[in-house]
């Protein structure tokens, strides 16, 4: 074996253990040699790419296809650096080509699915997750994002039933196949199983939660003899508030001391919510004397277990009366008597699939121009470009710069309460308006950014009362939704505080 053939060997060995530095020297003395040894320059790239430089892999992958345009693996590669980089369409491009030159390689098929689902084609996806199954049966990703499609981008719940069976069948141990197909049940309706695979989040090693429950073993539902029971906040502020609508349920039980534990912005209106109810209320991490604790994300498998242990609304937050009063006399001298006061969000914040749940403002303004409404914006990232095309649009709209949703909870709570109904995305906003029990119209997408505790039918919600569902008629159809909305508009607010 040539020198330039040791030093490969032994880059290559590095690199499949984990030492991606010494990989890196090595892949670069071969280069030093040869400038142009295909296999150096594409794996240097691979290796790029997993350090994070996605330039520096595309660049050298680029060259190792120069080099060897008939590699299937280089222009695999070559799309998985592209998508890291956020160029999705020539990712597509690069995975087709790959396929092209090694049509049977379920990866790329899978890789390919993936991306061609962020771009809407969903019929394509599909199709691409289904060969990438025929071809590896045993590919669990792919059936389970194969569910997941059926599921929330094209509304097939039978078939996403029976892509979920499969998984199951294939990794019944496997957390994220269990954690989806928990969420899956629930937006289905189907509390216990739901309920029951959704534990497994806990088991899954990417999910981003704290474990805040102090070491203590968890709580079952049983008698705790007047022992203090915590019970605290998990994932997102728009969560934990909707989690929440279920901690009514404990204070009627007499053999525990319920202490709830939730991230510091929502502690002040927590707190003022269940004075004199039994219930106390820290801030996550505090140490506290108890015996037992439960998430809140686990209260469900013992509180709503089917559908009729729905009830009460979820109306369970109080706002600060007098911050209230004096934002809503503000905005009313604003407004004058007889135009109503309604919140108005139309973008989510949501990392992941945020987009998915955002109406363009643009769809939304044949909606808003209305002489009886003076809009006060609840969108906390709206820009001045925004607010100022608005009113150039003919729509009435006040930004409260007193008011920072994402750091005062509180006063973002006294905000909602003071106006005569919300129309916004699933967002924070739209959660604290149903916990609250002022009226609001949910603007939901058909398609995937419904999440599970949205339903997939009507216009009401089982987890607060006070709100009133206008969806897309079709997925992306966020026309179609405004379309919609003067009828649900005519009616928003018209009772007055």
């Amino acid at each position: 074996m040539s020198g330039r053939g040791n030093l490969l060997v032994i880059a290559v060995a590095h690199h499949q253990s984990g030492r991606l530095d010494e990989a890196r020297a090595g892949y670069e003395a071969v280069l030093r040699q040869q400038p142009d040894h295909p296999d150096a320059l594409h794996l240097l790239g691979v290796l790029r790419d997993q350090q994070g430089d996605h330039d520096a892999a595309i660049d050298l992958i680029g060259r190792a296809i120069a080099a060897r345009p008939d590699s299937g693996d280089y222009h695999g590669n070559l799309g998985t650096a592209l998508l890291a980089a956020g160029r999705a369409a020539a990712a597509a491009a690069a995975y087709r080509q790959a396929l092209a030159l090694d049509r049977d390689n379920p990866e790329w098929l899978y890789n390919l699915a993936n991306v061609l689902r962020e771009q809407g084609e969903t019929a394509a996806a599909a199709e691409s997750f289904r060969l990438a199954l025929q071809i590896a049966p045993q590919h669990l990703m792919a059936r389970n994002n194969l569910a997941m499609l059926l599921w929330e981008d094209l509304g097939d719940m039978a078939e996403a039933a029976r892509q979920f069976d499969r998984l199951l069948e294939q990794a019944p141990d496997w957390p994220l196949g269990r954690m989806n197909h928990g969420v899956f049940c629930l937006a289905a309706g189907r509390y216990d199983a739901g309920w029951r695979d959704y534990e497994w989040r806990w088991r899954y090693p990417e999910y981003r939660e704290r474990d805040w429950g102090l070491g203590l073993p968890r709580w079952k539902g049983e008698g705790l003899n007047g022992g203090g029971l915590l019970v605290w906040g998990e994932q997102g502020a728009g969560d934990q508030i909707l989690y929440g609508t279920m901690l009514p349920d404990l204070m009627h039980r007499a053999d525990l001391r319920p202490v709830v534990a939730v991230e510091a912005r929502l502690v002040p209106l927590f707190a003022r919510s269940f004075a004199g109810t039994g219930l106390s209320v820290v801030e996550r991490g505090t140490a506290i004397d108890a015996v037992a604790q439960c998430p809140f994300g686990s209260l469900g498998a013992l509180l709503r277990r089917q559908a009729s242990d729905f009830s009460g609304g979820g109306r369970y937050l109080m706002a600060d009366v007098g911050h209230r009063d004096r934002l809503r006399q503000t905005y009313r001298d604003l407004a004058g008597p007889e135009r109503r006061l309604l919140g108005l969000a139309w973008r989510s914040g949501n990392l992941t699939i945020g987009r998915h749940k955002s109406l363009p403002l643009q769809d939304l303004l044949p909606a808003l121009r209305r002489p009886d409404v003076q809009w006060i914006s609840l969108q906390p990232d709206a820009t001045e470009d925004e607010l100022a095309g608005l009113g150039r649009a003919g729509v009435t709209i006040h930004h409260d710069a007193r008011i920072d949703s994402l750091q005062d909870l509180d006063g973002f709570a006294a905000q909602v309460a003071a106006l005569d109904g919300v129309v916004s995305v699933s967002s924070t906003g739209i959660h604290v308006a149903g916990a609250l029990g002022r009226d609001g119209l949910l603007l939901l997408p058909a398609g995937r950014g419904r999440l599970w505790y949205w339903p997939a039918e009507g216009t009401a919600s089982r987890w607060y009362g006070s709100l009133q569902i206008v969806r897309q008629p079709a997925p992306g159809d966020w026309r179609g939704l405004v379309a919609r909305l003067p009828a649900a508009l005519d009616e928003l607010g018209n009772e007055r505080i």
